[in-house]
């Protein structure tokens, strides 16, 4: 049809009703990847009153409760009240391909009152990698769950989750950088080895006082074991080539 201009949707900015902003403090949007440390982390805050970032945008969420709303900003109203501590902070985490999902239909920045960004990585990438090509093969997400499928290696799998990894990191970058967004940056690693530093830092990101004793736990413990550093080495010896350097560019 001539003269006819189509235009894409802007995504909505949910409105929080007026019972459940006032009870709101602040927010941490906890932006990740797949094996960052990042259920740790989650149960560490919500132990430490900093609330609880769960992935309210599906994932797991859907996953694990059969009925769980579909409709984000429904999702999102849940995060506001199921994901809040008594302190009035709530807290949500994120994955970039969750995030590409969501923005198609939901500002979410927009919609969250009181909002800071907290960006978890993990400085062991290839670690992250086995971790979750492992993880999706056993269906083990956490030390607490039961795996019904002995692992197997996978050279593949583990180059394939390598990529959706760098490509998830990439992916917060670009968005970060190209918004002038600060964040708090934390690696998996500085949470492991000072973990009531790093929820200091949270702490202070939405100005709260900490308060929280010497027996801070996460309730989960470190999956790693002598079978992820074994596909470690077989990976690098089928793959580990320093000359070779690969560099994508759009034509």
């Amino acid at each position: 049809m001539t003269g006819m201009r189509f235009f894409r949707q802007s995504p909505a900015v949910v409105k929080i009703p007026p019972n459940i902003l006032p009870e709101l403090r602040a927010g941490i949007l906890v932006c990740t990847s797949p094996r960052s440390g990042s259920n740790h982390l989650a149960g560490l805050m919500a132990s430490a009153g900093l609330g609880h970032p769960l992935e309210w945008f599906g994932g797991r969420r859907l996953l694990e409760l059969p009925g769980y709303p579909r409709d984000p900003r429904t999702q999102l109203l849940r995060a506001l009240t199921e994901g809040r501590s008594s302190t009035g902070v709530y807290a949500i985490k994120l994955f970039a391909s969750q995030f590409k999902q969501l923005a198609k239909k939901v500002n979410l920045p927009a919609s969250l009152p009181n909002l800071s960004y907290v960006r978890l990585t993990r400085d062991d990438l290839l670690g992250q990698a086995i971790s979750w090509a492992r993880a999706r093969q056993t269906r083990k997400f956490r030390s607490t769950e039961i795996s019904h499928v002995p692992p197997r290696y996978n050279g593949q799998a583990i180059a394939e989750s390598l990529e959706k990894l760098l490509m998830e990191n990439a992916a917060w970058g670009g968005w970060f950088a190209k918004n002038g967004l600060s964040f708090l940056s934390l690696t998996y690693e500085q949470v492991q080895r000072d973990p009531a530093g790093s929820l200091t830092k949270l702490a202070q990101l939405v100005d709260v006082e900490p308060n929280w004793g010497p027996e801070l736990q996460s309730g989960l413990e470190i999956q790693r074991d002598a079978l992820n550093e074994e596909w470690r080495k077989r990976f690098l010896s089928e793959n580990a080539d320093p000359s070779s350097f690969e560099y994508r560019t759009r034509k």
